[in-house]
């Protein structure tokens, strides 16, 4: 099983490292306007969209920082420092402080909203340009990133803002989603770990707990997508859960339970992702569904994108009994027979039996490929 679990991953990281990576320096970058492209077709043409997303730039900069750590690559590195100068240059508010949404092709503000989502990739960014390549340049920027998000996203009730405008009003009305808040969680523990500094595993700590008694039912072991502003699930789509984000929380909880040397949250993201595999894979064809309806487990939308299963290989990875590693190893061939070309390219959606729904590549899936990568290479270390 170990043996053909490692040539799947050598596969996976080489296709991923020699082909999609240069695949996205050659093509990913805006020649004319500058800024990273939206999404790309598999001959390497852009897509429609003219605007550019400040999430986007953020995934990116992770992935061609940590990738350059990993190859040594100047390509890399000039990638990575292109996109740290065009993030800082044109979506941070100099005004009112937080980075904008989305700016147009010219590089001013297209819209003056702020969400967490995004101000949570952006310090997950930041904090891997300032460890693999310039420490000095991205320092200031990260405790930016680290006070807005504490002093104008915080709420009265431990959540987070989802959405505000330019000056940090909440947009969310009454909503509460779980998204962006496990997303600031994996930024936090970025920060715990670069720093250990009690200040952050306080905000690991606070993130934690936020996520174990509001938005998981630990009597279903279901994590809610949507609740409303009481933390109850919302009214018109409470009932969607997402299989991809349990397998993303089990995780996150692995981590958090050695940051703050809880072992107890180990066991409860164990016990999260046995029961997500009963309703999230597809037993008939493989792969995982997009999303469930809570109240009866049945299958709400039965296609199939690429960032649930590469969430589940790296869950599987840091849960590696016996069950799980044929989990593993089916993931992996599953990625590698339909998602994953040996050009570098990729599927993005497809149906329930496997036909394909879209050629578009949304260049933010790098993100989830390079994170499945590195989990599995510390799991063939170890």
């Amino acid at each position: 099983m170990n043996t053909s679990i490692t040539k799947l991953s050598n596969d996976f990281f080489r296709i991923f490292t020699d082909k999609t990576l240069q695949f996205l320096v050659e093509h990913g970058w805006d020649m004319k306007y500058g800024g990273l492209f939206e999404t790309l077709d598999s001959q390497g043409e852009n897509g429609p969209e003219d605007f550019r997303r400040v999430m986007v730039h953020a995934r990116q900069l992770f992935v061609f920082s940590r990738w350059t750590r990993v190859t040594g690559d100047k390509a890399f590195e000039r990638m990575a420092d292109k996109i740290f100068e065009y993030l800082t240059a044109s979506f941070w508010d100099a005004d009112y402080g937080g980075w904008y949404s989305r700016v147009a092709l010219d590089g001013k503000p297209l819209d003056f909203t702020k969400d967490l989502y995004a101000h949570a990739f952006v310090l997950f960014g930041l904090l891997h340009y300032a460890e693999y390549i310039k420490k000095n340049e991205a320092e200031a920027w990260i405790e930016k990133t680290i006070t807005v998000l504490q002093q104008r996203f915080l709420r009265s009730d431990g959540s987070y803002k989802e959405q505000t405008n330019r000056y940090f009003s909440d947009t969310a009305g009454n909503q509460r989603s779980q998204n962006p808040h496990m997303h600031l969680l994996e930024a936090a523990l970025a920060l715990s770990t670069r720093y250990e500094s009690s200040q952050y595993n306080a905000l690991v700590a606070s993130l934690s707990k936020l996520f174990d008694d509001k938005f998981l039912d630990r009597r279903k072991l279901i994590i809610h997508e949507y609740l409303n502003n009481s933390f109850s699930p919302d009214k018109e789509i409470g009932h969607i859960i997402e299989p991809g984000h349990h397998y993303e929380w089990a995780w996150l909880l692995n981590w958090t339970a050695e940051t703050l040397n809880q072992p107890e949250l180990r066991g409860l993201g164990a016990r999260i992702l046995s029961k997500s595999l009963e309703f999230g894979w597809d037993f008939e064809f493989d792969g995982v569904f997009d999303q469930v309806n809570a109240t009866n487990l049945s299958i709400l939308k039965s296609s199939k994108r690429l960032w649930p299963v590469l969430e589940l290989i790296k869950a599987l990875c840091v849960y590696p009994n016996e069950r799980n590693l044929m989990y593993l190893k089916n993931s992996l061939e599953t990625v590698l027979e339909h998602y994953l070309k040996e050009t570098g390219t990729w599927i993005e959606r497809y149906t329930q039996d496997w036909k394909v729904l879209s050629d578009k590549m949304p260049v933010s899936s790098a993100y989830h490929l390079g994170m499945a990568c590195l989990e599995l290479e510390k799991y063939n270390d170890s």
